[in-house]
């Protein structure tokens, strides 16, 4: 009786927070998150206390992360300290809770005679790999890598999941699988989630979610490495890597996976959706008012489909250049180049690595606005320099107030202009917009870089004023990128203008 009262002492407060209403204050929930779930890895809880309270820790644990979730659908990096610590905490109790079921795992065949264990053991290992995919996009949503432990431990959860025959233990509700949450988190990872923004990557993760079974895992070589393959090495330290863009090592078990079926059946939704435009599922919603769907589609698709490889190589730099940031601020700074120096838009960053098609970038210090994904930046290293075009391939953010860019070179001058595509309801809008010169090595025509949703048909009339006012019917002949925030399409002046 004294032990069963010594138990109580110390589990009852636990109990007490996981079974009362949660607060309303993000913060909050957080902090006490991370408090109790600690107090619950004290030695003087009874086996028994800790099973039961550690499911209850994952329903608490996983209406806190998709409330966080959501809030951060918003945000722009870098984060502010608090938001920052809050995204880092939650996801560090999420690894712990999917750490305290590998514990009961574990700890299963001493205790199969208890009432209720064979239940948890089959239910653990996908509500652990649920709550690594939770941390998983909670640190990609605020541009956080996530440590090399989560993939150890993934891959740890996965074969635990595993009968001697490397077949999965059956489970009341196929969704919940291991299977099913480890493909998940697999298909996540091909994403490269720091190339998208919160909102963009958590609309993601809810189509993901239901296509995943999709993903094929195996533990042996493909007969090529070429497409969309992908490997694991279950006692590395990194993240899973596209095979075109690294070699898997050959002197280890490796795990391959592969995204090709996940991007063919996204072509047929994407195909669906071309031929009647009206299914509201891809269309920008409420819940996620900054997202395209159907342009977001096409970059998953694409992702899933030819994997990005590493073709330039890269070398450390450090020397300081001047950015601009935001294509109506571009715009601006090059019409009225004189008043680039004064300009709020123009701030001083650091180059960090450098090579042919692009740079990385970091600002050390001051607060930068608008960063996400997708949009364009102008860099140049001397004001005597014409300011070179890039989109933001991806955020890094580890620490507060601190942000680090990769950004792809589309061109190295711009011109600034307006065009105006005649629409679907006859109006006529003008848009500020950006011509490209040809770069033989990406194109060989000129390009307009331009507001996302300007491009509405093949011919389009383009504006310059610059030294002169200038005048031209064009024809766009490909569309070549395509973001939530721009577009870049190739065109040439129309020799038979209407």
């Amino acid at each position: 009786m004294a032990d069963a009262h010594t138990a109580q002492e110390h589990t009852g407060p636990i109990l007490d927070w996981l079974t009362s209403q949660p607060s309303a204050d993000l913060d909050h929930e957080v902090r006490q998150l991370a408090s109790y779930l600690e107090a619950l890895y004290s030695p003087t809880i009874p086996t028994t206390q800790f099973e039961r309270s550690i499911e209850l820790f994952y329903i608490r644990g996983m209406r806190l992360a998709a409330e966080l979730r959501r809030d951060t659908r918003h945000c722009e990096l870098p984060l502010p300290e608090e938001r920052l610590f809050r995204a880092r905490s939650l996801a560090e109790s999420l690894k712990r809770i999917a750490q305290g079921f590998e514990r009961i795992l574990l700890d299963a065949p001493l205790n199969k005679h208890r009432i209720g264990h064979a239940r948890r053991n089959e239910t653990a290992p996908g509500r652990a790999l649920r709550l690594l995919s939770e941390s998983y996009l909670i640190l990609g949503q605020v541009g956080i890598d996530a440590e090399p432990l989560l993939w150890k431990l993934a891959y740890r959860l996965f074969l635990l999941s595993c009968n001697t025959d490397d077949t999965l233990q059956p489970v009341h509700n196929p969704s919940d699988t291991a299977l099913s949450a480890f493909k998940q988190l697999l298909a996540l990872t091909a994403l490269e989630p720091q190339s998208l923004s919160a909102a963009e990557l958590d609309w993601a993760a809810e189509y993901v979610g239901q296509l995943s079974n999709l993903i094929h895992v195996q533990n042996t070589p493909p007969a090529s490495l070429d497409g969309p393959w992908h490997w694991l090495d279950p006692y590395g330290s990194g993240e899973p890597q596209a095979c075109v863009r690294c070699a898997p090592p050959n002197d280890r078990p490796i795990l391959f996976f592969s995204t090709a079926a996940l991007a063919r059946r996204t072509s047929d939704v994407l195909a669906r959706y071309e031929q009647e435009p009206s299914d509201d599922e891809l269309q920008a919603g409420e819940q996620f008012p900054s997202v395209a769907p159907f342009s977001l589609l096409t970059l998953l698709r694409q992702r899933w489909h030819t994997p990005s490889g590493r073709a330039q190589p890269r070398r450390r730099q450090d020397y300081k250049v001047e950015a601009c940031i935001g294509l109506q601020a571009i715009w601006d700074t090059l019409r009225n180049p004189h008043e680039a120096e004064e300009a709020e838009s123009v701030s001083e960053w650091v180059v960090t690595n450098e090579s042919p098609g692009g740079y990385a970038i970091m600002r050390l210090q001051g607060r930068s606005r608008s960063l996400v994904p997708g949009i364009v930046v102008a860099l140049r290293r001397d004001p005597s320099e014409p300011w070179s075009i890039c989109i933001v391939r991806w955020l890094r953010s580890d620490v507060a107030e601190q942000v680090e860019i990769g950004l792809q070179m589309v061109s190295k001058s711009a011109i600034p202009v307006r065009v105006a595509f005649r629409g679907t309801d006859n109006r006529t809008l003008l848009r500020n917009a950006l011509v490209l010169p040809v770069l033989p090595a990406l194109r060989q025509h000129q390009a307009i870089l331009a507001p996302a949703g300007t491009y509405a048909s093949r011919r389009f009339t383009l504006i310059s004023d610059v030294d002169r006012v200038y005048v031209a019917q064009c024809r766009l002949l490909t569309l070549d990128i395509q973001t939530s925030g721009l577009e870049l399409f190739q065109f040439e002046i129309d020799p038979y203008p209407l």
